[in-house]
């Protein structure tokens, strides 16, 4: 039965202009509702994105632990948010290898992160998160933990 719609619409584009001229203002008009309605998928999820700033978001007790073949981040995530709840976090994570003081260090390990977490506004949750290395280093020096907020989802 397919295939017979599909000849006639064939016999159809070949024979009749207007039928053509129909045909091609239907495919111009299903390509531009669907990137206009792509567009406005892209607009809600940037929204999501900007509706909390990094900078009403405080991270507390940030530490770091060794465990089998990663390490274990755990702490504290306080969303200052006046009106908007956190759904999660983009966070990037530098661990530098330093020798005997801290001017001499290596950075080991950059990675973005993202912590899955549900704060309502003016309020606080703790979370556990593991950072993988992307193989089995041997860490020799000491090492040292920057992080900061890439973004944060919200509600």
């Amino acid at each position: 039965m397919k295939w017979l719609a599909g000849i006639i619409i064939l016999i159809l584009l070949i024979v009749s202009v207007r039928f053509r001229k129909l045909a091609g203002f239907l495919v111009l008009l299903g390509i531009v509702v669907g990137l206009l309605l792509w567009q406005y998928q892209e607009y809600e999820k940037n929204k999501s994105k900007n509706r909390i700033s990094p900078s009403e978001l405080v991270l507390k007790n940030i530490t770091f632990k060794p465990s089998n073949s990663h390490y274990e981040m755990t702490g504290r995530i306080i969303n200052n948010s006046q009106t908007f709840t956190l759904n999660g976090v983009q966070l990037k994570i530098t661990a530098k290898e330093c020798a005997n003081n801290d001017k001499d260090c290596i950075i080991i390990l950059e990675k973005n992160e993202y912590i899955y977490v549900h704060i309502p506004p003016k309020q606080a949750r703790d979370f556990r998160k593991e950072v993988s290395f992307y193989s089995n280093q041997i860490i020799e020096g000491q090492l040292v933990w920057n992080y900061s907020v890439e973004f944060a989802k919200s509600e």
